[in-house]
Parts: structure tokens; C-alpha cells; sequence
């Protein structure tokens, strides 16, 4: 699935200096240490302690100019933003602002999604205010440099034609068209359309940035060995300079209003010779109370690699596909959640029907005790994992910021995991999945020339679809 971000909403009452509530005690200091504090220009700052040991820093600033707030008609003005941000700047062109980011052993990525614009730097720790001010030169002196702009335009253009000649990505885009209605800000791509990137130019790109980039609706989480007051006044010269206008409510989210057409829908793709199937539907928002519940119930479906219905059942048991997999995928705004497969035109159905099988099954019987303890323990094996490094462990500093969880998140997640049941899991499948029906399926692969999907038999017939969509 295309797309990741939503706002985060600062906590209430908190000043430059504030107390900060802590993640762990002060004799336990970790990476799970994180504190959350308020510049007085509105940005919000997430501070997370470098795990011990570690010699880098890494800083993420997140704001609201994700996709969703693309102009009509210009759809893609926000990716095209996001670009040109790691293109140079006003004092410096595209390969001096590279050259001083090798010159640092630094690296600088920008990007933006549905919900959200990022641009995240990492390097040394000694190079830390460098870094985070070659962070802020490229957030607020963007050269929007025309011939880079023209680049970016057709690389994009050039990717929206990837796009729609992959089974892979053109099943995700249909499975987002049938499943959203017209608006839904998920169902926007935020590369844009050929149409809309003819009309975001280098005008329409700085008023985006004016708008959308500014200090209240945005966070900066940064993980770094040095205390939040030495952090906080570090950033007061450059961050806490910033102004502009108040942030956006977020944009309407509709949902469908009833369940898609069911059956399986097949989108002919010549040249092809795969057939990506996938099957899924709504998901609860990132901070609903099911959440953990549906993290597991996704790990035991298709999350959890090997160890996974999925896997186990269309690749191993059946030798039907290289893979099998499913996602959840929970925003700010709402969630999807999706399974699928890659296999060959003779196995479209039968893929299908194991997909939607298996996802069934979890929602009549739940799983085994055996098997939730055994996916649960390898989804909390790796949390460890994650907390060696610096750039590993501010990925977890990020998710608390974005989504506004709690600053204990991380150390109470083990516990919240391992006071699910089995019935927990079937019931949030019941709710959430499987939803009283079949989920949506999409196919996308070569032309059937006549050749019908599914066998008379045991199979029961799916609604088909061959024309391609364009």
C-alpha cells in the first residue's frame, strides 16, 4: 500500500522547560526513555535518549503536508515538495548541500505520504548541530530549483508508468479504487496523476511549502545522548524561530458506506506473465483500543513471515506462490489491511480462495494457544533488536510522536501483548477482518482469453472483471 503519516497532537499544558513525564526512571536510562516537550512557537519535540553505547544521533522533522493536502488538480505538489527538499538550497546547489552532507558522514532523506511530509538526518553525534542545521536550511530555504523541478516531474511520470505496467502495484492502486470512495484521502496516489504533475509548478510548490511546512501541526523527534534543556535550548535559535499559519483540521475521511461488490475482480494487464491476487478491507485508526490485538492477529495471518498461516499454507503446504503475506496498515485517519500472493493464471482462484480461507478460519476458531504464544514471542524477540542503535530506536521514538501514544508505549507493549487470549484475536478478526463477509479481492495479471478464473466443481464462482483500468 501507497502512503504512511498522520498528525500527531501535542500534549496540552507544557511550556519551552517543561516537566517532562518520563518513558523509564532515571536509574534505568534506555532508549525507551522518551520525553515530549513545547517550543513557543507550537512545535512539539520528542526527545529520545541514543541507546547506550551508540555514536550516532538521528532527527526526524514530521508536518502536515502530506498528500492528502495536495490541491485539487494538483495532485503530487507534495512529493514533488518532499523531492526537492534533498535538492539544495538557497545558499547551497544540490551538490555542494551533498557534498557537506558526506563531508559530515551524514545522510538526509525527505518524503511524503498520505499523511504526512518528513525529512529525516542522521550522522555522528559530534556532528549533531551541523546536522540538525542543515535540517533547517533545507525545511525553510528549499531552492526549488526549476531544472531539478522538471527532473522530478518526469522521474515521477516515469514512475506512474512502472506503476501501471507491475501486477504488484497495479493491484494496489485498483484494490484502493474499489475500496475508498472518490476524495478519501488513502485513495489518493501520491505520486499524483500524469494530468496533475503538468500543473504543479515552482509557484505552486512555494505556496504549498508556506502552507503546509510550519511550526504547530509538526514535531521534531530527535534521538540523542544530550540532556532535553542542553537539546531545547540548542534548537530555540533555529527551530523555535520558525511562524506560519495554524495547522489544518485533518482533511474528511468517508468511509464506504457498504461492503464493495464481492467476488473476485481480475484487471487484465498484456505483457504480464504473474497474477498479483490480493484480498482486505478497512482497518481501525493507529490508536484504537483493538490495535494490539489486530498487530498479532496480522502477525499470525500473514505478518510473521515463515511462521505464518499464509506462508505455511499457499507457499509451503501448496507450492503456489513464492510468497504470501498481509499488512496492516493503521493511520492516524483510519487503517487498511490487506493479504496477498503473487502466482500464475492457472492458480488465480485457488490463491483466492485460500487467502479468503484462512482469514475465515482465524475469524470462526482464533488461533491455538501454541501458536499465538509462538508469534507472539518472535514479534516481541525483535523489539530488543531495535534498541541497538540510534537510527533503529528513533523508529520508535517517530511512532510515539506521530500517532500521540503514550511515552511509556514501547515499555508496556510486551505486557499488553501478553495479556491477549485467543479469543481476543478471533474476536478483533470477527469485528475487523472478516467483517460478517468476504473481503474484497482484486487480481491483476495477463489477459484470460476466455479463459475463466475458476473451475466447475468444489469452487464456487467469482465475479470477473478483464477489462483493464485505466
Amino acid at each position: 500500500m501507497n502512503g504512511l503519516g498522520s498528525p500527531a497532537s501535542p500534549t496540552s499544558g507544557t511550556s519551552s522547560l517543561p516537566r517532562p513525564a518520563r518513558a523509564s526512571t532515571p536509574s534505568q536510562p534506555s532508549a525507551l526513555e522518551i520525553t515530549r516537550h513545547l517550543l513557543d512557537n507550537g512545535l512539539v519535540v520528542v526527545h529520545q535518549r541514543s541507546p547506550p553505547g551508540s555514536v550516532t544521533f538521528s532527527a526526524s522533522w514530521i508536518g502536515e503536508g502530506g498528500s492528502a493536502r495536495d490541491p485539487e488538480g494538483e495532485e503530487g505538489t507534495a512529493t514533488v515538495l518532499s523531492r526537492l527538499l534533498s535538492a539544495g538550497t538557497r545558499r547551497r546547489d544540490k551538490r555542494a548541500f551533498a557534498r557537506e552532507i558526506d563531508r559530515l558522514a551524514a545522510t538526509f532523506s525527505a518524503r511524503a505520504s498520505w499523511e504526512r511530509l518528513e525529512m529525516e538526518g542522521s550522522g555522528p553525534q559530534q556532528a549533531q548541530g551541523e546536522v540538525l542545521g542543515l535540517l533547517f536550511e533545507a525545511l525553510t530555504e528549499p531552492r526549488l530549483d526549476p531544472v531539478e523541478l522538471e527532473r522530478i516531474r518526469r522521474e515521477m511520470q516515469e514512475a506512474l508508468l512502472r506503476e501501471a505496467s507491475q501486477p504488484d502495484e497495479r493491484a494496489d492502486r485498483v484494490f484502493l479504487e474499489r475500496l475508498l470512495p472518490r476524495g478519501h484521502p488513502y485513495r489518493r496516489n501520491p505520486l499524483g496523476t500524469t494530468r496533475s504533475l503538468q500543473r504543479v509548478n515552482r509557484e505552486r510548490v512555494r505556496r504549498f511549502h508556506l502552507r503546509h511546512l510550519t511550526p504547530r501541526g509538526s514535531m521534531l523527534v530527535v534521538t540523542t545522548p544530550q540532556p532535553p534543556p542542553e537539546l531545547l535550548r540548542s534548537l530555540r535559535s533555529t527551530f523555535g524561530t520558525l511562524s506560519g499559519a495554524p495547522p489544518l483540521p485533518p482533511p474528511p475521511v468517508a468511509m464506504p458506506r457498504s461492503r464493495p461488490e464481492g467476488g473476485l475482480h481480475y484487471v487484465s494487464l498484456p505483457g504480464t506473465t504473474q497474477v498479483e491476487v490480493i484480498v482486505g478491507g478497512i482497518a481501525p485508526f493507529r490508536g484504537h483500543p483493538d490495535y494490539p490485538a489486530l498487530t498479532l492477529a496480522n502477525e499470525i495471518l500473514g505478518g510473521r513471515s515463515v511462521l505464518s498461516r499464509l506462508f505455511q499454507v499457499v507457499r509451503e503446504r501448496e507450492g503456489l506462490a513464492y510468497g504470501a503475506s498481509s499488512e496492516l496498515e493503521s493511520l492516524s485517519w483510519a487503517g487498511l489491511w490487506t493479504a496477498d500472493a503473487g502466482t500464475g493464471p492457472g492458480h488465480v482462484a485457488t490463491v483466492h480462495r485460500l487467502l479468503v480461507q484462512e482469514v475465515h478460519r482465524l475469524a470462526e476458531k482464533g488461533p491455538s494457544p501454541t501458536e499465538l504464544r509462538r508469534i507472539r514471542e518472535s514479534l516481541l524477540g525483535s523489539l530488543p533488536l531495535l534498541l541497538e542503535t540510534s537510527t533503529q530506536a528513533h523508529g520508535l521514538a517517530v511512532e510515539v510522536g506521530y500517532f500521540d501514544l503514550p511515552l511509556d508505549h514501547f515499555e508496556r507493549w510486551p505486557g499488553t501483548l501478553r495479556a491477549l487470549t485467543p479469543s481476543d484475536i478471533r474476536r478483533v478478526v470477527r469485528e475487523h477482518l472478516w467483517d460478517g463477509g468476504s473481503p474484497l479481492a482484486v487480481a491483476v495479471g495477463p489477459p484470460l482469453h476466455g479463459r475463466p478464473i475458476v473451475r466447475r466443481g468444489s469452487e464456487r464462482r467469482h465475479h470477473t472483471d478483464t477489462s483493464a483500468e485505466n
